[in-house]
């Protein structure tokens, strides 16, 4: 379609058949089997939520006699080996559908475990063959797998990333230290369950921080290079829910709360894989592996210090958000008082980064395919990412 300033949209829907909101899990998840057809499940959830809470008994319990196989075997940024350990594990159980219980690590992990399945790649090497390119234009990741999906994935978010609604999967090459990139194919999952009592029990700084990560995505969207008005209208509503209830969790915690989170990342989700997203949503990619720390923490002080970088240079987008919060400041402004309010990291000094370690990055950086494109303000060269990064720092 052509929007009234006569440029072209595109909007890409991520292919889920169910998305089931403000519900108790184990109590859907019997019918929702039956509508898909599903009669043998794999679980692949978090270590934490299978040794320390009571969440998975209660879901294998809800499963019976078509609960085929589970592992907990997912580890941080979900490793290239653990994916395909998994994957062997998987086929050899004769399942016909995964389902995803844990936050993004757990999700990606899946995803990529459907790309091994589909196109029979069960060594490093084989699997890696399958990263994706981008579009001519560089803002669409395209997907190289060619055979038809074999599995899908059922996801119980136990996060507010969004992980559970895009196709794209990013397990760490423990060889390299790198982040591999996969679109696959039917990668999102089929159908999401928002339980929210589920949300409840995460630890609540993991909770916040992933949920800072779900509104760098929605602001990435609403600031794109390239916005649709659709993704905006989405988002919009997403970047307010998240404000106005991230900081209910973590100072008076109520029912609504976690179900207005939940709505969030599924605002933001819809919106996500239609634009492009700047240096925020892809630079964690960088942080994470080479800083040994957490996307979701790393989100939050990338997501300041492209505020930073944006100010003056994204003064409609910018402002339009101030306004929509009901604010004056600048965006920056208000980005880091949101940050001190969930106790959450706002320099790299907080998440143990030295000058020295953030300057390995810069080259990685630059060989991303991604972290050096789309931006409203241009990175296009070292010394605008050290520009940008030493934004990021206590005392720039």
């Amino acid at each position: 379609m052509k929007g009234t300033d006569n440029r072209a949209y595109q909007y890409r829907f991520s292919g889920h058949e169910f998305v089931l909101h403000n519900v108790r899990a184990e109590q859907e998840l019997p019918s929702l089997l039956d509508r898909l057809g599903y009669q043998k499940v794999f679980v692949v959830c978090s270590r934490s939520l299978n040794t320390k809470t009571a969440i998975m008994e209660g879901i294998r319990a809800s499963l019976g006699s078509r609960l085929v196989g589970l592992t907990d075997e997912v580890g941080e940024h979900s490793p290239l080996r653990n994916v395909l350990q998994a994957a062997r594990d998987i086929r050899d159980a004769g399942a016909d559908v995964i389902l995803s219980v844990g936050g993004g690590s757990v999700m990606d992990m899946c995803k990529a475990i459907q790309l091994c399945i589909s196109e029979g790649a069960y060594q490093r090497e084989d699997l890696l063959k399958y990263q994706f390119v981008l579009s001519a234009d560089g803002t669409e990741m395209l997907s190289t797998s060619t055979a038809a999906p074999a599995i899908r994935q059922i996801a119980i978010p136990t996060t507010l990333s969004t992980s559970e609604w895009t196709p794209v999967s990013t397990p760490v090459d423990e060889e390299t230290s790198l982040k591999a990139r996969f679109s696959v194919p039917a990668g999102a999952p089929v159908a999401v369950i928002y339980d929210p009592e589920i949300l409840s029990q995460t630890p609540i700084d993991l909770l916040l921080s992933t949920g800072v990560r779900g509104l760098d995505h929605a602001v990435n969207t609403f600031c794109s290079t390239a916005p649709h008005p659709f993704t905006s209208l989405l988002t919009a509503r997403a970047i307010k829910l998240f404000m106005e209830n991230l900081p209910l969790l973590k100072e008076q915690p109520n029912p609504e709360a976690f179900t207005n989170c939940q709505l969030a990342s599924w605002f933001t989700g819809m919106g996500q894989m239609s634009v492009p997203h700047g240096f925020s949503h892809w630079m964690v990619h960088i942080v994470g592996p080479y800083g040994n720390v957490p996307h979701s923490d790393a989100a939050c002080v990338l997501m300041l210090a492209q505020a930073k970088w944006l100010e003056g240079w994204a003064t409609e987008q910018q402002g339009r958000l101030c306004q929509l919060l009901g604010s004056r400041q600048p965006f920056h402004e208000l980005v880091h008082e949101f940050l001190m309010r969930l106790g959450m990291p706002v320099c790299f000094e907080d998440l143990g980064l030295t000058p020295k370690k953030v300057e390995e990055m810069i080259q990685p950086a630059l060989q991303h395919p991604m972290v050096t494109k789309n931006n409203i303000r241009r990175i296009q060269t070292e010394d605008d990412l050290r520009a940008i990064l030493k934004l990021a720092f206590k005392n720039p």
